[in-house]
């Protein structure tokens, strides 16, 4: 077949006469029109070169005529071609598509159903060389051409059912992971917020579902797919959950691990399960002495002894792939498990690891001082035990907690309202202990009212409490508190931050220490006592010596025969026991080997830095022989004044190591190591941090 004006052009003709050239411009007008569709084909008249005779088909009238009849070996009639089909062997033949094979194949014809279509051109083929022009002239303007032509566009352009299936797949599954990271997006939102993701029974109520349907309102596809319920069941969000949880703590360890230590901050706790829990969390400190504390998990523990929690500690690095020989420091309460000499958690870890120091949590240190002082000291007993008792009766009703408030409203609608003591930190009391004093009238008042008229358990506890804040031994005692916690308070406050380093918190613990010591004198003490009688002068009886009472002569040590004088004596040994006490449990508590260790290390760098030539100490070589060179950390120690005055110059001034350390950026390289174990050394937290989960 001649497919194209070129092709006829070099087209080698039988002659030039005029017949020829007739039909090589026929040719070339059916080149044009097979172009434009499968029923405007046309072929040339047989030659050798271009033309196949079909002579099987041909009729005997056609054959005795000498007429030829062409066939089109093009895609559209070749029967070798898998698209189109010759169903006669004429010149353009019905012409089908082919879908598929084997059962799954389909066919499907473009051809004109008109039935004034002309055959010449679908069924018996064109053979009138002599009107050719214009029976194509004709053709094109009839109906079956037009239909033919729409029907072929139409399937050229249609897809196959395959493809089709394939496109709609392709949609649904880009819908349905939009949708699912939608989901995704809400559930972060949920457990970031630290919310419920599902409800109570029915999880159609859920924190999730209502989350996503106020989505929707913007999305109708989000609508569809809610409907659908997929990836909704509880299974599936728990491993959700789970996986994004392992997203976040393996990004916290990539941070943990582009550092060169860190330490262990642990405590076991029991949840509302009745469970031991393990909360673990990492100390560390980044390029630019950054202090990170970044929060592990919780892990069940079967037991609290000190080998099943060591075990767990040191399954857990393994699993995050943390090794033991780069701790430098770890921190636990003062239990006997946690902080035993021999066999304790820290004292495990130690063998393991000689360069873990150990150290006891500094705020724990304040709370378990307090809680031994106020279990030595009566008074001070007794008067949380009342702000516990009180704060419960009034705060646990509506009724009593109301009829406070309106005789706090007549007296002083500026006085701090009632607050609960905290279980666990004993340093966080102060609020609760002065929000009593402030309100101790209104208190009485309230008390009084409530005894008058409920005749049930709670008047009578309203009556008793009632005559314990008549005694003036009540409110000394309250008073005595305040002054006790509010100290401690200011020093926990102190400890509290990450930051904290052993020169801050020495140093906060000498001015704790220094202000009871102030206080343990007879001067302080007339100053103190006096005010409590002014300010208790209205409110509670005058004070009185307690009922005394022989004990047992088997029992009796000498002391029970002491009589005081008067009630100032008396409550003058309460108050300097209490004082005395103080003083002798923080020098108990802080006199730990990991806080004096890292002192030393502060105070060598600091001396050095102010240009005294403080050798290194004997502890400190022995302790980091292997993590650093101590002959080139004495020579770079010795260069720190000169690092300083370059500081000093640019209008900035040293305050502490850790500026020191930023300062010399790489310059300095063992010193700032040095600098760095000092920095790892969790001076506190270690306490609050399971304690905080749990409650959260």
């Amino acid at each position: 077949m001649l497919s194209s004006e070129a092709e006829i052009e070099t087209a080698e003709w039988t002659d030039g006469s005029d017949v020829t050239k007739k039909r090589k411009q026929d040719a070339v007008a059916g080149v044009h029109d097979h172009q434009n569709g499968v029923e405007a084909h046309f072929v040339a008249p047989a030659t050798p070169a271009q033309l196949e005779l079909n002579s099987d088909n041909q009729s005997s009238e056609q054959k005795d005529s000498g007429t030829e009849i062409a066939k089109c070996l093009g895609p559209c009639c070749n029967e070798e071609t898998i698209l189109y089909q010759t169903r006669e062997e004429a010149l353009l033949a019905q012409t089908v598509i082919i879908y598929g094979s084997g059962r799954n194949k389909r066919e499907r014809s473009f051809q004109a159903s008109c039935s004034k279509a002309d055959g010449a051109f679908s069924i018996e083929g064109f053979s009138n060389w002599k009107k050719a022009l214009e029976k194509f002239a004709d053709h094109e303007r009839c109906q079956a051409h037009k239909e033919a032509c729409i029907k072929f566009n139409a399937i050229m352009k249609q897809k196959s059912v395959d493809e089709q299936l394939k496109l709609v797949a392709q949609k649904e599954q880009i819908e349905r992971r939009q949708m699912f990271l939608t989901l995704l997006s809400s559930l972060r939102y949920l457990l970031r917020q630290g919310l419920a993701v599902r409800g109570h029974g029915d999880d159609s109520e859920g924190n999730l579902s209502q989350l996503l349907k106020a989505r929707a309102e913007d999305s109708i596809a989000l609508q569809k797919w809610i409907k659908t319920g997929s990836y909704q069941s509880p299974e599936v969000l728990n491993e959700l959950t789970n996986t994004i949880g392992a997203e976040v703590l393996r990004e916290v360890l990539n941070g943990i691990k582009s550092s060169r230590w860190f330490s262990i901050i642990g405590d076991e706790t029991r949840d509302i399960s009745n469970s031991e829990q393990l909360s673990i969390s990492i100390r560390w400190v980044d390029k630019d002495y950054s202090i990170h504390e970044d929060f592990i998990g919780m892990f069940k523990v079967p037991k609290t002894d000190a080998e099943t929690l060591s075990l767990a500690i040191e399954d857990v690095l393994v699993r995050c792939v943390l090794p033991i020989s780069q701790c430098r420091g770890q921190a636990y309460d003062g239990a006997s498990n946690m902080a035993g000499p021999k066999s304790g958690v820290a004292a495990r870890i130690l063998q393991r690891q000689p360069t873990a120091i150990p150290v006891h949590c500094l705020c724990h240190c304040i709370n378990l001082c307090l809680q031994d002082v106020s279990r030595k000291c009566k008074c001070i007993r007794d008067a949380l035990d009342l702000v516990y008792e009180l704060v419960g009766l009034i705060k646990y009703s509506p009724k009593r907690e109301h009829l406070f408030t309106q005789y706090q409203l007549q007296d002083s609608p500026n006085i701090h309202r009632l607050k609960p003591l905290c279980p666990t930190r004993w340093t966080c009391r102060t609020g609760s202990i002065n929000a009593v004093i402030e309100n101790y009238a209104v208190l009485q008042q309230t008390l009084e009212e409530i005894a008058e008229t409920c005749r049930d358990e709670y008047g009578r506890k309203a009556a008793g409490f009632q005559a314990l804040m008549g005694k003036f031994s009540t409110f000394f005692g309250l008073k005595l508190a305040h002054v006790v916690f509010g100290a401690s308070e200011q020093l926990s406050t102190t400890l509290q931050s990450k930051d904290t380093t052993a020169q801050d918190a020495r140093l906060a613990v000498n001015l704790c220490k220094a202000f009871y010591d102030r206080q343990r004198d007879a001067s302080a003490f007339q100053i103190f006592y006096q005010a409590v009688l002014l300010e208790a002068n209205g409110k509670t009886e005058p004070p009185t010596l307690p009922r005394y009472s022989n004990p047992p002569k088997r029992i009796n040590d000498g002391d029970a025969n002491f009589r005081f004088a008067t009630a100032e004596h008396y409550h003058r040994r309460e108050y300097f026991e209490i004082m005395e006490s103080l003083s002798g449990e923080l020098d108990a508590r802080f006199d730990q080997k990991g806080f004096h260790l890292a002192a030393l290390v502060e105070a060598t760098i600091l001396d050095n830095c102010s240009g005294k030539s403080y050798p290194i100490p004997k502890e400190v070589q022995d302790l980091y022989s292997k993590d650093l060179n101590i002959d080139r950390l004495q020579t770079q120690l010795s260069m720190l004044p000169d690092l300083v005055k370059s500081y000093v110059l640019e209008g900035k001034q040293i305050t502490k190591e850790k500026a020191m350390a930023s300062q010399s950026q790489g310059t300095q390289r063992e010193s700032e190591d040095l600098q760095a174990t000092m920095e790892d050394l969790p001076m506190s937290k270690s306490y609050e941090e399971g304690d905080d989960v749990m409650r959260r």
